[in-house]
């Protein structure tokens, strides 16, 4: 059963790795941004009351220092950083502000990516013009006539709200067989992975005893090249090298490790269930 269209986007990895979304509608978004509101001007107002109570004396005597001026003008400042910094900054280098962490949703640009500063500042600077003349209702009537839910500000940065839904998985993956010293001579103690990292990785992972032994180790290089490159891991099968590191992401640590998905490649192919599920061997 499909997914109606204008709520539903997919895109393609170079990998050949496909992740869809839904796109977040007007409510979710309306609520999202009230409480970033809240929170920001929250913060605001607990400054003011902090400098209006540390000058509390002097304004009360009719003699205003250059300490409550000064104070004053960080509440200004805040004020401005409140109105037009505090999406631009959670958006670029996060793709979320707090309300939207709140409420699941993420701003990402019309071809999948992670935005940046440019889109983050444009797509915020236009949301005057999507709250005129009030209640966001340029806004609302963009976001009405696009297919992608998108206001002024979407549209001219090239952006779109999303709400990702994670492949969730049954277990972790497990190495199989264990890494052996060798192996790990350049391996970090620490690695760590982005969401988005282990997303391919695991689906890779699941999904390459489907594969031809060819297709496989093209597909891996092409996931571990970056990734390897940023660790200073180097391993010379690269299937191989994406299963340690996930490892050592994802499963160091645990004392109780799950069942695990990983076999030699010996006898038939496993069978791989809807949706990225984990292989069942005969």
């Amino acid at each position: 059963m499909s997914a109606p269209l204008d709520t539903d986007v997919a895109f393609e990895t170079p990998e050949h790795i496909v992740f869809h979304y839904r796109l977040a509608g007007p409510a979710r978004r309306a609520v999202a941004y009230l409480i970033d509101l809240a929170l920001c001007y929250g913060i605001v107002a607990l400054l003011a009351l902090v400098v209006i109570l540390a000058f509390y004396g002097s304004a009360t005597s009719g003699d205003i220092s250059s300490g409550a001026k000064a104070g004053g003008g960080l509440v200004l400042l805040a004020l401005f950083a409140a109105q037009w910094l505090w999406f631009v900054v959670w958006e670029a280098t996060r793709g979320q502000s707090p309300g939207k962490m709140w409420t699941g949703v993420r701003v990402l640009a019309e071809n999948g990516r992670p935005i940046g500063w440019r889109a983050a500042a444009l797509r915020n600077l236009l949301r005057a013009a999507d709250a005129l003349p009030t209640g966001y209702l340029v806004g609302l009537v963009s976001m009405s006539a696009s297919s992608r839910f998108q206001r002024l500000g979407d549209l001219a940065a090239g952006t779109i709200v999303v709400v990702p839904e994670r492949v969730k998985v049954a277990s972790h993956i497990q190495l199989f067989p264990p890494a052996l010293p060798r192996e790990l001579a350049t391996l970090p103690e620490e690695v760590a992975l982005d969401a988005d990292e282990r997303e391919s990785i695991e689906l890779f992972l699941r999904r390459r005893f489907t594969l031809g032994q060819a297709r496989e180790r093209e597909l891996a290089n092409m996931i571990a090249g970056p990734i390897a490159a940023r660790f200073g891991f180097r391993h010379d099968d690269p299937s191989r090298l994406l299963a340690i590191l996930y490892d050592r992401a994802v499963n160091v640590g645990r004392t109780e490790a799950p069942p695990s998905s990983w076999r030699p490649r010996t006898g038939p192919a496993p069978a791989v269930g809807k949706g990225g599920a984990p292989p069942r061997w005969p």
